[in-house]
Formats: structure tokens, sequence, C-alpha cells
């Protein structure tokens, strides 16, 4: 499921007896208009095309501070448009900070994996990113193309299995502007999960460094340790996210029986986040993130990071049009 969007309707008043009728006529329109919006636009345009519209994904995020009592703060807003057959999405995204409005395009292939995504900034193209997929569904491509300075970078992969080992080894070969920079080659255990990396440089022989990988109890990398052959050294690296209980990152049912509606939904998160203090204010989580979810139409995402102490909540709306 793709997503994202919002709305900001507003009147203003009059004065008088003939100011009255005008204003109970705006406030007809008004009222009116939304609706006929809904139904008179069913599409929505992506690039050159137009598209009918069978989803939109309604997104707000803010940040949050508790005192007495949850406060929230609009930070982003978005709308996701999604196709009937899901194969082109386009998100809308309302940005508070530079007052900007940013889309993202993703188009899919048959078997629904992203084969490219266009980003745009006030409908002027900014970047695009394309894929291509072997017939078991594995990355072979990957291409970045900017379009304001011109740099384009491409990835192209190769699978094979170690002799040695039987561990599944992809090659990636990394590309600038047309020209190869560096080789990495990544190895992957039976239940395909990164255990090492070796880079080498652009003639694919001389070692750059070795990075091989340690997990948690989460299965997030607790431990990096880098070895230089060039002058054989190793560092290690300790990766707090690794340290981090299961717990503190679940997907939960909402819980609630009362029907959300969009448009009370800052009084009801904050309501529902206090119900949930106990997850949220837990000692043992210094950074945690959990997802709510409501039958297939909602989902609230509550989550904290040490970085920047950055504490947010997502508040995701399904409406069929």
């Amino acid at each position: 499921m793709a997503s994202l969007s919002t709305l900001y309707p507003s009147l203003k008043n009059g004065e008088g007896k003939g100011c009255t009728i005008m204003k109970k006529i705006i406030v007809f329109l008004a009222l009116l208009i939304p609706g006929i919006c809904l139904y008179a636009q069913p599409t929505f345009k992506a690039g050159w095309n137009n598209y009918q519209t069978g989803t939109i994904v309604r997104e707000y995020t803010y940040s949050y501070t508790y005192a007495d009592s949850f406060r929230l703060y609009l930070t982003d807003s978005a709308d996701i448009f999604i196709t009937p057959d899901s194969m082109v999405t386009e998100a809308v995204c309302h940005h508070v900070k530079d007052n900007a409005v940013y889309k993202t395009v993703n188009y899919f292939n048959a078997k629904k994996q992203v084969a490219k995504t266009e980003e745009y900034k006030d409908d002027n193209l900014q970047q695009t990113y394309e894929w291509k997929y072997d017939d078991k569904g594995r990355k072979i491509y990957y291409l970045e193309d900017n379009k304001l300075n011109g740099n384009s970078y491409k990835k192209n992969y190769d699978y094979a299995a170690d002799k040695k080992t039987g561990e599944g080894v992809v090659t990636e070969s990394s590309y600038f502007n047309g020209k190869i920079e560096f080789y990495t080659k990544s190895y992957y255990d039976k239940n395909f999960i990164k255990t090492k990396e070796v880079r080498l440089n652009d003639n694919n022989k001389d070692i750059i460094h070795v990075e091989t990988y340690v997990y948690g109890d989460n299965g997030k990398v607790k431990e990096r340790s880098v070895y230089f052959p060039e002058f054989k050294v190793t560092k290690k690296f300790e990766e707090p996210g690794g340290l981090l209980l299961p717990k503190c990152f679940q997907v939960l049912p909402m819980g609630v029986k009362e029907r959300i509606n969009l448009h009370t939904r800052v009084s009801f998160m904050k309501k529902f986040m206090a119900s949930k203090a106990s997850l949220i204010f837990d000692k043992d989580c210094s950074e945690f993130e959990y997802k709510f979810i409501s039958g297939n139409y909602c989902e609230i995402t509550v989550a904290s990071t040490k970085m920047n102490n950055a504490k947010k909540v997502t508040f995701r709306y399904k409406e069929k049009v």
C-alpha cells in the first residue's frame, strides 16, 4: 500500500443583511464544493499522463511533546493517489518548513515491484530512478539520474554462490556518469542475511576494505568490523540499534471500538497515545516504533529515535474513491 495527503478548507465572514444571505450561500458552496471535487476529479496527473484514482491515502506527520498531556505539532502532510490496479501511485507532500509541494510518482511492473520513480518539486522534475529485475524477481539494474546537476549513478547486480561456503554472493558494479567507480561483493547466508561485504577498486581486484556484521536479538546490526588490508588495521563500530529489545518494535491492533473520523484525528490521537503511555514511556526502549492498525483503512505509527531526539506520530487514513 502506498499513501499520503491533506486538505485545508476556510471561510470568510461578512456583515449586514445582504452579507448574511451571501454568507449562507458561501457556507452552502463550501460544503458542496468538496463533494463536487471528490466526484468530478477521479483522476490524477503523473508525468505527462492522467490516471484514474482508486484509493487516496491521507497522511499527517506530527512531532509530539508530553508534559501533563500530549501535544501535537504538524510537520508534514501528504496525499497518495493510487490507481485501481495499484500500478501507479503519486504522493503529494506538503512540507510545512519551506511551504513547497513535493511529488513522488512510482510506476510498478507486473510483479508489483517498483520499476521507476520520479521526484518533483512544485511540478519541476528533480530526479528519476529506475530498476530492472530478472525472472526470479531479483534486482539486476539501478539508475539514478539527477536532473538538476546532470549527474547519474548506475549499478548492475550479478548473483552467484560461493563454492567454498555455499553463501550467496551479490556483485555490484557502480558507475558515476558512465565511468566505473568500484565493485562490491556482498555475502549472504541461507536466510539471506548479509554477513560480509568486500569493496574492491575499479580494477575489480584490489581490496579497499572488508566489512563483517554481528546482529542483535532484534535482527538489527549491533557491531560492524571493518578491515583495511592496505594498513592491516581492523576497526570496530557499535551500532546502538542492534542492542534494542524486540519489544520496542511492534505491529499491534488499534484496539478501539469507535469509528475513527479523519476530521477529529488530532483529539483522537491524543487520547489514543495516552492509552498507550505504558508502551511509549517504557524505560527499556530508548528508541521505539509501534504501528497500530485498524482494519485496512487506518494506521497510527508512534516512533522515537535518539538522533536529534526525534519524536513523531504519523496518522494514515485510506479512502476509496
